[in-house]
């Protein structure tokens, strides 16, 4: 940002239009910031402070502190060479007259500065900046029109696009309008309230670009403009309606943050519905209120739903507006126990059949054959995690039950519904509540912040699911690309992370892949013999990209550890455990002031250097001629099992005190021992140590990653 210039006013932007998606809001609002700080800074503008709000409506950029005039921009222009600008008397030539004249400076002003060799003729140029409102009229339209839009339109004969249609525009700098023309809209001072309120359907001249006083205007227009406001009025009203009967409110953050911009002036009503509904499990009817009407649910004490619901209207002051609100509730949730009583109807095993007609991916065949897939991948993770016999039973039985609720049509009309009904109808069909309780929470989790699953079989089934999609469509070239990820393959990678990571699951992602890549074999045979075409996937490459895929899910939770870039590029290397990964990096990051550790990563990253001419791995004792190679191949012998060792009892602190044993004795070797011998058997031989010694250290990490200071 330009240095603050004295004088200061403040700018307001406001941009009028039809009604806005709520999803969309918080974004735009924070690319309405973004672009407005790049721009303002690129048309050399100084400010304080930028600060976004808005409404479903309007969207609000106010500028605090701007300077009253665009900076200066001093700028140095390169001449004629100073041989050619000058004569030998040091008088101008007609080459340093046109420059001068050009650059409209005196011939005095020029100077002449060494570039490289040779000296030039230089003229200072200051360009005077000019009005701040004059640079806002070319700046404000260019923020609107550089804003993202999720989804855009046209209207009318205009060739400009935009989220909805735009109304109006105030563009204030001080108590100045900014004039400027933009789809079809002219620039004003004049903004608009409310459009079902008295109050707010008159129109009312801002007189400066003062925030407060834009906040009061609104407040008198019906309209509570910034939504911090609105979400604080909207949670005191909810809370306060639930208080008055007895009861708690469920303010989930994402329907609070919705609803805060589907209203301008959110007033807050009790509702309520017949107790007959409180038969429909507890998620259904807080789905039901929340997906289809955006209600808040009501708790009693002990957290269980009662039939009372709050509704935030959007500036309503007839009550007469609860009795519609009830009656389309009542409507709703009468649907939902009619699907909840048919589902209830046919068990949730023979549901699974209906599963051969729901597909999964193209050219990775239907959902029961994925279910087929997971039940068999169950019993084997179930082995690796050291699950009893009786586990595992129920393991595979929650896979083969887990995608069954999808044939319902409870989750067909609520898919977010999925694991939940599958719960509850299992448990409605006598199956073992273990099973019931896996099959929700092999979902687990859904985002970042949600719970893990508890139980091992919900683990199990759990991995198993995510890592059947990662295998699948990265087999098919379903890969995620940019911010583009259409099969939520992100999501199920970290969610894989998080259930190794925080439950301390000891598990081989190569293996785990190689093993889930085997049971598509019949969908990949059956999809190329129904093509006509012969072959099998590259697996090794297939393995390589999904295992480069995880690493980059897990290095950002690496990073959140507080550990250090370099380190955990360093622990990623070879990657192949998730948890082992997680320890061994923090036991890197303890390590990397130790006095012996530079040792390591120096020694490590000169063998690389050297070792990628080794042509052959065996070393051969009786080549070895010097004392300081043999000396080095013995120590080598000795580190190389207790690396081994200690990786296998995962003590990365033990292992990389084992290599530190090899920092004097490298360095001695490169000092006495010519690598490069002109005898082709002595080469080889040292090249053959260099390279054992090279795949020592890369078992513990990549210590070419590290960087060491100064």
């Amino acid at each position: 940002m330009s240095k603050v210039q004295s004088r200061k006013i403040n700018a307001l932007l406001e941009i009028g239009c039809e009604e806005i998606p709520a999803r969309f809001m918080p974004g735009f609002l924070e690319d309405l910031k973004k672009k407005a700080e790049e721009k303002l800074v690129e048309g050399r503008v100084s400010f304080s402070k930028i600060e976004t709000l808005g409404t479903c409506r309007r969207l609000v950029l106010f500028v605090e502190n701007i300077a009253k005039k665009q900076n200066d921009l001093s700028q140095e222009v390169k001449g004629p060479p100073a041989e050619i600008a000058f004569d030998s008397s040091s008088q101008p030539t007609p080459a340093a007259l046109g420059f001068a004249r050009k650059q409209k400076v005196a011939l005095k002003d020029l100077k002449v500065k060494p570039v490289g060799s040779r000296d030039y003729v230089f003229a200072k140029i200051v360009q005077k900046g000019e009005p701040t409102e004059k640079v806002l009229a070319k700046v404000f339209p260019e923020i609107i029109s550089s804003l993202y839009q999720p989804l855009a339109m046209r209207w009318g004969n205009l060739d400009f696009k935009f989220i909805r249609p735009i109304h109006w525009m105030v563009a204030l700098c001080g108590n100045k309008v900014v004039s400027f023309f933009l789809a079809g809209v002219e620039s004003g001072g004049v903004t608009h309230g409310h459009r079902h309120l008295k109050t707010g359907s008159k129109s009312s001249k801002l007189k400066s670009a003062e925030l407060s006083l834009y906040k009061n205007l609104m407040q008198k227009l019906g309209v509570v403009v910034d939504p911090e406001e609105r979400k604080k009025l909207i949670r005191k009203q909810v809370e306060g309606l639930a208080k008055k009967v007895g009861a708690a409110a469920l303010v989930e953050q994402d329907l609070l943050a919705e609803v805060t911009f589907l209203v301008e002036n959110p007033i807050a009503y009790l509702g309520e519905f017949d107790e007959k509904f409180l038969g429909l499990p507890q998620e259904v009817l807080i789905t039901s209120m929340k997906k289809n009407q955006k209600y808040f649910s009501l708790t009693d004490k002990s957290g269980q739903l009662i039939n009372k619901f709050v509704v935030i209207t959007d500036g309503c002051s007839h009550k007469e507006v609860v009795g519609g609100n009830e009656k389309v509730l009542g409507a709703r949730l009468s649907d939902a126990k009619f699907f909840f009583e048919e589902d209830k109807k046919e068990p949730l095993k023979l549901r699974a059949v209906d599963l051969e007609k729901v597909a999964f991916f193209d050219k990775l065949g239907m959902i029961s054959n994925k279910v087929e897939r997971m039940a068999k991948l169950s019993e084997w993770v179930g082995k690796r995690l050291k699950l009893n016999a009786e586990q595992i039973k129920v393991a595979r039985r929650i896979a083969e039950l887990s995608k069954a609720d999808l044939t319902t049509m409870m989750v067909y009309e609520f898919p977010t519904l999925q694991g939940i009904m599958g719960r509850e109808y299992a448990i409605l069909s006598g199956e073992d509540p273990r099973v019931a309780l896996g099959i929700f929470e092999h979902y687990l989790p859904r985002h970042a912040a949600d719970l893990l699953p508890e139980s091992l079989c919900g683990m199990c089934v759990a991995i198993c699911d995510r890592i059947d999609s990662l295998v699948g469509c990265f087999s098919i070239g379903a890969i995620p690309s940019g911010s583009a990820d259409p099969f939520s393959l992100r999501r199920a990678a970290n969610g894989i992370i998080r259930i190794v990571v925080e439950k301390k699951l000891d598990i081989l992602l190569d293996e785990l892949i190689e093993h889930s890549y085997k049971l598509y074999q019949p969908v990949f045979l059956a999809y190329l013999f129904e093509q006509g075409e012969t072959g099998y996937q590259d697996f090794a490459k297939i393995r390589g990209q999904i295992l480069d895929f995880m690493a980059k899910r897990l290095k950002p939770v690496l990073l959140d550890l507080g550990i250090r870039y370099d380190i955990v590029d360093a622990a990623l290397g070879d990657f192949n455990d998730i948890l082992d990964t997680v320890e061994k990096a923090k036991i890197l990051n303890n390590h990397v002031n130790e006095k012996w550790f530079p040792g390591i990563v120096a020694s490590a990253d000169r063998i690389s250097r050297i070792a990628t001419d080794v042509v052959r791995e065996e070393v051969i004792k009786a080549d070895l001629e010097e004392k300081e190679e043999k000396d080095l191949f013995d120590l080598y012998m000795k580190v190389n099992w207790e690396v081994g060792e200690a990786i296998n009892a995962e003590d990365w602190g033990e292992a990389l005190r084992s290599l530190a044993e090899l920092t004097d004795p490298i360095e001695k070797f490169f000092d006495k021992v010519l690598v490069m011998h002109k005898e082709e058997r002595l080469k080889l031989n040292r090249l053959a140590l260099l390279g054992a010694l090279e795949k020592v250290y890369l078992e513990v990490a990549d210590f070419r990653k590290v960087v060491l200071p100064g």
